[in-house]
């Protein structure tokens, strides 16, 4: 379950910087019909993220493959991908599994998101590639990281005389591209990139769906968790509609107010790779011209209260932030008596009281220093609440791109930038 507490963006606690509750419920009934359209226009404009989690076949296809893979007793599950195809599996692993999940358990899930020749090489020197399974990523197959991290990886089975049908999956187009006629003369298993979804809306598809389900996480849950949420906001015609509330409240907050950055900051590290999945999700959705777009920042409570506080509390006042908190941690600690009496006050305290207390003490602090904040509160990490949280952010990126009149589903500065990478490559 996730709540908000929006107590923070209003202008009667915050001053001229925050909104009015006229302001919001103005705006509710002027734009209100937006979610409605997201969900009327989903097939014509490319929404197809919305039937994700309606997906069971896919579902049975992947619990079913990965009860099948289990003989194999794989150490490794190795995903080749970027962007889209590996930033969301990324926040899962974390969230999910924790981000120390490679040092107690397999099989290990490594996700090989970027080209750094010495990080590839390490890797491919410490895994044993006879007990690795090696999933490609990419639509087109023309993606060029994972692409020439395959051919490494296909050379160094051969040369190890590895079954490539074995160790290979590809999850790709479902017709067309370089990887499907790969697949069928390899006999090499090949999962569908949807049509209509962009890589950062396909964490729920067979891009985050497939490894997740090989490394034991509960995709049904998951499924359950995303179609809760948008059920949820189906049915909430009201300014407290969760979604509309974060993208109208992020909207009128960046054009009436200057508050160009958006800061989101968990409050527990099992959450904290969330926010490079929303970072992508947000800056390649929304930002298309000089009119659009706040600028995502990462940040880590309580680490980055020792870091960035300085600036956000009393540098210049551009910023809107979202906390996200727990009400149950996985596990707790607690202190022992043994602390200096100076400090009497943190003993016998669990970590999560101390953490919680921490979370206050910076949004009491900002909202003091009429810097406006909201709180996002999750029950507790599991498959079903980090569900409810990907279609939630998924949504509120879709209602911004109505609010800022642009196109959330394309990417025309980023292939730019892939048309000019290839023609440097063509040319040496």
């Amino acid at each position: 379950m996730i709540t908000l507490n929006t107590d923070s963006i209003l202008r009667k606690n915050i001053g001229l910087n925050g909104l009015s509750q006229k302001t919001l419920d103005r705006f509710f009934e002027k734009n209100k019909k937006a979610i409605g359209k997201v969900f009327k226009n989903k097939k014509k404009l490319g929404f197809n993220f919305l039937e994700l989690p309606d997906n069971s076949a896919l579902v049975r296809q992947i619990n079913a493959f990965a009860k099948a893979q289990a003989k194999h007793k794989w150490e490794n599950i190795v995903v080749l991908g970027i962007g889209g195809s590996s930033l969301g599996l990324i926040a899962l692993q974390d969230s999910i599994l924790g981000p120390l999940h490679n040092l107690k358990a397999k099989p290990r899930l490594f996700v090989v998101d970027n080209i750094d020749p010495a990080y590839t090489d390490e890797l491919l020197k410490t895994i044993k590639a006879e007990k690795t399974l090696f999933i490609v990523i990419s639509k087109s197959g023309g993606t060029t990281e994972p692409m020439i991290q395959y051919s490494v990886i296909r050379e160094l089975l051969e040369k190890k005389k590895l079954k490539l049908s074995k160790h290979l999956v590809f999850v790709t187009d479902p017709k067309k591209g370089l990887l499907r006629p790969i697949a069928k003369k390899e006999g090499i298993t090949a999962f569908e990139v949807p049509d209509k979804v962009g890589g950062r809306f396909s964490v729920l598809s067979a891009v985050g769906l497939l490894p997740a389900a090989l490394v034991g996480i509960d995709i049904s849950a998951l499924l359950r968790g995303a179609k809760k949420m948008r059920e949820s906001i189906k049915k909430n015609n009201s300014v407290c509609n969760p979604a509309f509330q974060l993208a109208s409240i992020q909207y009128l907050l960046d054009k009436r107010k200057g508050k160009a950055m958006t800061v989101l900051m968990p409050y527990s590290n099992y959450l904290f790779r969330v926010g490079d999945w929303y970072r992508q999700l947000l800056a390649e959705s929304i930002g298309k011209n000089l009119r659009s777009g706040p600028t995502p920042i990462n940040a880590l409570g309580t680490t980055d209260q020792h870091s960035q506080l300085q600036l956000y509390s009393q540098g210049p006042n551009n910023k809107f932030f979202i906390f996200m908190r727990l009400n149950a941690h996985k596990s707790d600690l607690k202190t022992a008596d043994n602390l200096p009496k100076d400090i009497g006050f943190l003993s016998k305290k669990k970590f999560s009281t101390v953490m919680d207390a921490a979370y206050s003490g910076t949004m009491q602090s900002l909202t003091k220093n009429k810097r406006p904040n909201l709180t996002l509160t999750l029950s507790k990490v599991n498959e079903e609440t980090i569900g409810e949280l990907f279609m939630l952010f998924e949504f509120q990126v879709a209602l911004l791109g109505e609010f800022y009149r642009v196109d959330a589903f394309n990417q025309p500065g980023v292939e730019l930038s892939k048309v000019i990478t290839k023609q440097i490559l063509s040319e040496k």
